[in-house]
């Protein structure tokens, strides 16, 4: 979209240039903190998810108590489903990230695959990337699944922490963007 569209969006992005910057520099550093102890990330991040589940099985109860118009079971199910995930996660993070890292391995091993074939039956410029990215995938996937229940235990994090510092680069990046446009426009 251009300039014309949305006039002064640049302007109302450039003034927060600085806070960009901020905040890519904190997500870098949470990163980095992150891969210090992805161990301790790991299990943070299943008991924080063992928390959004119960809580929003609590607040889907609510509503299916609340909501007389249509009553399924089946929403039933699942809160009491979400709640009973929530729990065990609470009560053993490390078999929740034991889990929780054979499903992605799973993930990783079968998109990567998919990405992969489709790449392969494909025409399409650039096809390249497509096949180097499932074949990451699917690589990713396979390390996961053989060194699993050893990689339970720091991959989550790992994943969390490199997460957060390529977001804060992006972030970073943006804001360097921003001040060189300005330099050049001045």
């Amino acid at each position: 979209m251009g300039a014309s569209v949305w006039p002064g969006t640049f302007e109302r992005i450039q003034e927060r240039r600085g806070w960009f910057l901020i905040l890519g520099i904190a997500l870098v550093g949470l990163g980095v903190l992150a891969l210090g102890d992805t161990i301790v990330v790991t299990l943070v991040s299943v008991v924080f998810l063992g928390w959004l589940l119960i809580v929003s099985a609590i607040f889907q109860a609510v509503h299916w108590l609340r909501s007389h118009e249509e009553r399924h079971y089946l929403d039933l199910l699942v809160f009491v489903l979400d709640f009973v995930v929530g729990l065990i996660l609470l009560s053993n993070p490390a078999g929740g990230a034991l889990a929780i890292t054979l499903v992605l391995a799973a993930f990783f091993l079968v998109g990567g695959l998919m990405r992969l074939f489709g790449a392969l039956s494909s025409e399409a410029p650039h096809r390249s990337w497509a096949l180097l990215d499932g074949a990451v995938s699917a690589l990713l996937g396979i390390l996961l699944w053989i060194h699993w229940p050893s990689s339970a235990l720091w991959f989550v994090g790992f994943a969390i922490g490199i997460g957060l510092i390529f977001r804060g680069w992006a972030w970073i990046m943006l804001a360097l963007w921003l001040r060189q446009r300005q330099a050049a426009a001045a």
